[in-house]
């Protein structure tokens, strides 16, 4: 079973094995034939961790019959096809404690399940946390805020089973990565998260490299090169549209929503990150300072983007201190 997994597996191979087909949709969304032939190991398998959270999965299912839950209810499938998509993936901790929600990145475009999703998970399991990692809405233009929405729904749905799950809804944290760290830096917003749906505020977030900043973003994108900038363009006209612009780009800029009432705060960033910009985490930074809100920043020189929980680099048991951050401040 879980040794036949190794580095050089593949993905196809291992979306492929007849006792991981539930979860073939959901190591890579929305996948494609470049990500389909890639090995595990050419995801950074140490530095992310992913042979031991794929050996978690295995776990899971031996004392669990069902892993993955629908987050909307069949009925408005028909309304509305693309919530469909929208899943939670349950890796189970220690009962009656507070969750972590995981919104792994992908640029809008798909979710990196098995780099920011299941090792993040197993992590905290160790912790004695629970972890739902949420499969969102992803792969539209002008897509914001369907995954706000997704977010909402997945948290009524977790309320609506917490004695099921044996958690508890108080002083929840969300965990995103990249995309999913815009996410989850918008949900700790009063103006275009929690509040508007009616949801408690986290009780804190942990937030990896996360594109917090559209507004950098597209500055960024403007002094970028030819294949850099179409990526990025991409990646803009999911959160703005076709026709984005600055103003409107600015409407999820988290930097402008956030108010002395933002959730405490763990950041970690890379300098090298060629994807998104640090200066977007100085930003926040400065923004959580300001604001006198409670935070912890953790920066490094090299390590680049979907370093996930970074083992082996300067960042190394970054998602223990961040939990030992978020106990002390709840």
């Amino acid at each position: 079973m879980f040794e036949s997994v190794s580095v050089d597996t593949t993905i196809e191979e291992l979306c492929t094995k007849k006792e991981l087909s539930q979860f073939s949709d959901y190591f890579f969304t929305h996948m494609t034939e470049d990500v389909w032939k890639r090995r595990i190991g050419d995801y950074g398998n140490e530095r992310c961790g992913i042979l031991p959270a794929i050996k978690r999965i295995y776990e899971v299912m031996e004392a669990n019959t069902q892993i993955i839950y629908d987050v909307y209810p069949k009925e408005e499938w028909e309304k509305e096809p693309d919530k469909e998509q929208v899943k939670l993936i349950h890796m189970p901790g220690d009962p009656d404690k507070p969750f972590v929600l995981v919104c792994p990145g992908g640029g809008y475009a798909r979710e990196w399940v098995l780099v920011e999703g299941y090792p993040i998970a197993e992590q905290l399991n160790r912790m004695g946390y629970s972890a739902f990692i949420l499969i969102y809405r992803t792969g539209q233009k002008n897509l914001l805020p369907k995954p706000m929405e997704d977010t909402a729904a997945a948290l009524r749905f977790l309320d609506a089973n917490r004695e099921k799950f044996q958690i508890t809804m108080e002083d929840y944290a969300v965990a995103g990565f990249s995309a999913g760290g815009h996410l989850a830096a918008v949900w700790g917003t009063k103006e275009k998260g929690y509040e508007v749906y009616g949801i408690h505020k986290p009780g804190a977030l942990f937030l990896g490299y996360p594109s917090i900043s559209t507004v950098q973003f597209l500055k960024d994108m403007e002094r970028a090169s030819d294949s850099q900038r179409e990526a990025a363009v991409k990646y803009l006209e999911r959160i703005g549209g076709e026709n984005f612009t600055k103003e409107g780009l600015a409407e999820y800029s988290v930097e402008y929503l956030m108010d002395q009432e933002y959730p405490p705060c763990y950041l970690i960033h890379s300098k090298d990150d060629p994807v998104v910009n640090i200066e977007a985490s100085y930003l926040m930074e400065e923004q959580l300072k300001r604001l006198n809100v409670p935070y912890r920043v953790r920066f490094m020189e090299q390590g680049g983007h979907s370093f996930g929980l970074g083992n082996g680099t300067e960042l190394d048991g970054w998602l223990a201190d961040a939990v030992s951050f978020w106990e002390e401040v709840r």
